[in-house]
């Protein structure tokens, strides 16, 4: 009776001969170091890292791949960049591991929060005036902006727009990372 192979042992058994091109390899590595990068922000961000060590593994990756590594860094920084939320620890890691000037971005953040909150004031006191039309008026009656089509849409666009200017942020201090060493 013959030998019953796994599908482990059939899969090696036809691969044994195949090797990876140079172009893979590179890409293969690529791959890996991406990973250990987002991996250590990962951990810094959600504080089980302070920002010392962060420094240090970033310090650690090979020197041929160290440039890599920071302008990965950068990108996944400027990735989670919060345009409404505490960007305290990403604008930490960006000036301190990756020498970026963080200047541009909190003016940018700063400036997405003036415009939103005038544009709020401006739709809330135009929705306030259309429920006063309809007989609706009082000191409790405040609008939900949030059910309003015309404020979400604002937003999307709002959010696209600084999106936008944190790309060229990204793109403009530093070439982005590519799949080459």
């Amino acid at each position: 009776m013959g030998e019953v192979k796994s599908t482990l042992d059939l899969v090696l058994e036809k691969t044994r001969n195949l090797t990876l091109s140079r172009e893979e390899k590179l890409d293969l590595a690529w791959q890996e170091l991406d990973k250990r990068v987002n991996s250590l922000l990962t951990r810094y961000l959600d504080t089980f890292l302070p920002l010392s060590t962060l420094r240090e593994e970033v310090e650690k990756i090979h020197t041929q791949e160290h440039g890599l590594a920071c302008q990965l860094l950068k990108k996944h920084l400027l990735a989670r960049f919060d345009l409404e939320g505490d960007n305290t620890l990403i604008l930490s890691a960006l000036r301190e591991i990756v020498s970026l000037d963080i200047d541009p971005l909190t003016v940018l953040q700063r400036e997405y929060e003036l415009e939103k909150e005038e544009s709020r004031k401006s739709l809330s006191e135009k929705a306030l005036s259309a429920l006063e039309e309809r007989g609706v008026s009082g000191s409790a009656v405040v609008p939900n902006l949030n059910q309003d089509p015309e404020w979400n849409q604002f937003l999307e666009g709002l959010r696209k727009r600084y999106q936008q200017r944190i790309r060229t942020i990204e793109n403009g201090s530093q070439r982005s990372p590519e799949k080459a060493y």
